[in-house]
């Protein structure tokens, strides 16, 4: 048994991790697939049966440049794909914070990014996918099928995805035209995220936890023409940026971010980001924490969570907000965007207002996150299960209220429940 977690190191599992090998057929016994285990919480492992590695699906198996439609295994990274096709002009249609997750880790949390208002989730631009069945049958599914959306979103707990095709993007160039804003309270942040985010495909604002108006920066971008570039980056347009060459020490055991710290860093990071157009590679606008391996380490030994919801209207945004400032703790991470409409019985969906927000892993923090919860949904919001750490099956059933056709549809392919993980076995999606 190993000592296994998300990427929040909380909560704490044990499971007997097996690298899942061979296509041919189920593994034995009981379990849950696991990609890069950028999730939060406990989604990707099962402390009573196998998590099982999917990393050695690692394999591009077709690509059609006329088309942008790549096959791959579920095990290759979007970083392995930026990588390989970014210097022929494509890229990712939807991407999150990190590279390091898996196409198949991705289409199970159906992931979102800073485009989700104008281009949808990650699984609306899958083609199909290719699902092993606990029964050992594999079945390739499209949108028209149930179950694609039940398998988009549902955490793994239909089956696992061994192959997908997915549409990428073309782009002229790996650099972002970059406009920041830096208002100087709540109102005004939101404000100009209403008026701006549709004249711009990507669109997201940090705002300042520290600061009790609320102010933050806005970042507004697209992918820039080579035109834009200076002569420099013009001779090299489709550069790709290795990542993660600082790595933090393991030996770390003082937290870095606190009450004392968050003050600091949050000014630090307002103070560097001026106001105006900006040109910069893909790598620090998409994924800014992947420069540091091992980021999560920052927040010491007890870990953190990751918080995040959505609810519909701006009102009740305020209301949870307000809620926000009163917490225990001080964040340096907090994101907010705007999200679009997805499908299937446990989407994340909009359309409303999303924020996420890191908070240590302390008992007064899941108290209070858990009265949170309860606001969130009283104003028609939900959680996000790739990020939740805390959800009670009341909680869930509330924010989820398809719940019970997402059973249905997983009782059809694993009647015996061998899809399992310690986030199922939280949130009651289990006998």
């Amino acid at each position: 048994m190993k000592r296994i977690t998300g990427w929040g190191r909380y909560p704490v599992g044990h499971s007997e991790v097996k690298p899942l090998l061979s296509v041919e057929k189920f593994p034995e016994g009981v379990g849950i697939p696991r990609g890069l285990g950028r999730s939060y919480g406990d989604a990707s492992f099962c402390s009573e049966g196998y998590t099982w590695d999917t990393s050695p699906l690692n394999r591009f198996l077709t690509w059609d440049p006329d088309t942008g439609l790549l096959v791959a295994e579920a095990g290759v990274s979007l970083y392995a794909v930026i990588q390989r096709f970014l210097p022929e002009g494509w890229f990712p249609p939807v991407v999150p914070g990190t590279q390091f997750v898996t196409l198949g880790g991705a289409f199970a949390s159906n992931i979102h990014g800073k485009n989700h208002h104008v281009n949808g989730a990650f699984a609306d631009h899958v083609a199909w996918i290719d699902l092993l069945l606990p029964s050992g049958e594999i079945r390739r599914l499209d949108p028209s099928d149930p179950l694609f959306w039940a398998t988009a979103g549902g955490m793994g707990l239909t089956g696992i995805v061994l192959r997908l095709a997915l549409r990428l993007q073309r782009v002229p160039s790996a650099y972002i035209a970059n406009l920041v804003y830096r208002p100087a309270d709540w109102e005004a942040l939101l404000s100009v995220l209403l008026e701006e985010e549709m004249h711009y495909p990507f669109a997201v604002a940090w705002v300042d936890h520290t600061d009790r108006r609320g102010k933050g920066v806005v970042h507004l971008g697209r992918f820039a023409e080579v035109e834009e570039l200076p002569p420099a980056w013009q001779k090299h347009p489709f550069r790709t940026l290795r990542a993660g060459l600082w790595r933090v020490p393991s030996w770390l055991t003082v937290p870095a971010f606190g009450r004392l710290t968050a003050p600091l860093i949050s000014k630090v990071y307002r103070l560097r980001h001026t106001p105006g157009q900006k040109l910069l590679p893909y790598a620090p606008y998409f994924f800014p924490l992947d420069g540091v391996g091992e980021w999560n380490r920052l927040w010491g030994p007890r870990g953190f969570v990751q918080f995040q919801f959505v609810v519909p209207m701006q009102t009740g945004l305020e209301r949870v907000w307000r809620r926000l400032q009163k917490a225990p703790a001080r964040s340096f991470l907090t994101v907010l965007k705007r999200l679009g409409a997805q499908r299937g019985p446990l989407a994340f969906s909009g359309p409303g207002w999303t924020l996420a927000i890191d908070l240590p892993a302390t008992e007064a923090v899941f108290r209070f996150l858990r009265s949170l919860t309860d606001l969130v949904l009283a104003e028609g919001g939900r959680i996000y299960l790739t990020k939740d750490s805390l959800l009670h099956p009341e909680q869930f059933r509330a924010a989820y209220p398809e719940w019970e056709a997402f059973l249905q549809i997983k009782a059809s392919v694993d009647p015996h429940y061998r899809l399992r993980s310690d986030l199922s076995q939280r949130l009651g999606l289990q006998p």
